[in-house]
């Protein structure tokens, strides 16, 4: 009866550790050792900036989001990525007689890497320890426009940057998965070109820190077919910029971002997915040599995307 007893203790605490099997497409899937990911999203995007006083400024385009991902070990991944904006277009709609510029080109490139400390075959949770420098490759340029007069910027950034972040997750069953994650993230100073008429103006950017907290549901009713939901919270930090003339203040503040995507496994190794962001950012005062003036800005992004394992 003992060894009964013994045996049903054994069984249920095992139980209660036992998790589902980690399957490529799932949120905490980890590439394993000699595995080589490659991940490709095309996103048409619109974001509006709407001060109190002023311009109204929309821009849309497409983004190119590309990864490279590789499995040193089961334990130790890393990640390539590029980003590149097509056709990205900023238009005045204060006046409507405002020529638009364009802001293209290729964003700073990322270098991650990802360590598994837990697994949830052996332990209850999946958890991850990250790093991702973001280098930048080239001066970042503002464009401008002034009744037919413009001029074209880019898509770099101007700083680089350092971020270290921890996620933790579960697979509990066949269907249904969750992840917590968090991070913060160094920008080093920089600097801005302001295409003008007049005169190009050379900004110094100062270093700034974010940090960002994220929760992730995915469903996976069929193995086939996924359904992800995720929320992010993210306070950005104070950001000031100086020219020999001018000097620009950003407040630290908080944005929301919404994510949902619909994932389908054509193959074992290949995934089509659909997507749809929504940001909502807070509202703040932007100061412009001392004066404030109130900024309310939203991005909306949706696209498709392909996901393949080899």
């Amino acid at each position: 009866m003992r060894k009964l007893f013994a045996v049903a203790a054994f069984l249920a605490v095992s139980s209660s550790y036992a998790a589902e099997e980690l399957k490529f497409g799932d949120v905490n899937y980890f590439l394993k050792q000699g595995q080589f990911n490659l991940a490709q999203d095309l996103t048409q995007t619109f974001s509006k900036e709407t001060p109190k006083t002023g311009s109204e400024l929309e821009t849309r385009g497409v983004l190119s989001e590309t990864r490279f991902g590789f499995g040193i070990s089961d334990q130790l991944n890393v990640v390539l990525g590029l980003d590149y904006a097509w056709d990205r277009e900023v238009e005045d709609n204060t006046t409507k007689t405002n020529a638009a510029f364009s802001q293209d080109g290729l964003a700073a490139p990322t270098l991650a890497a990802n360590y598994r400390l837990f697994n949830q075959n052996s332990d209850r949770y999946n958890v991850d320890f990250g790093a991702v420098a973001r280098i930048n490759l080239q001066d970042a340029e503002t464009g401008y426009s002034v009744g037919q007069d413009s001029a074209d910027g880019n898509f770099s950034a101007g700083r680089n940057s350092l971020e270290f972040n921890a996620r933790m997750g579960r697979k509990w069953n066949e269907a249904n998965e969750w992840q917590l994650a968090a991070g913060a993230i160094y920008h080093q100073d920089g600097e801005r070109v302001q295409k003008a008429s007049a005169g190009d103006e050379n900004f110094d950017i100062d270093s700034s820190l974010d940090a960002y907290l994220r929760a992730t549901y995915q469903y996976r009713p069929v193995n086939e077919f996924m359904i992800l939901l995720s929320a992010q919270a993210s306070r950005l930090g104070e950001v000031d910029q100086k020219s020999d003339t001018n000097r620009i203040v950003d407040p630290s503040h908080v944005d929301l971002d919404f994510v949902f995507r619909a994932k389908y496994l054509i193959t074992d190794t290949f995934i089509a997915s659909f997507r749809y962001d929504m940001s909502r950012n807070a509202r703040y005062d932007r100061e412009v040599n001392g004066s404030g003036i109130a900024l309310k800005r939203r991005q909306d992004f949706f696209g498709l995307g392909v996901d393949f394992l080899f």
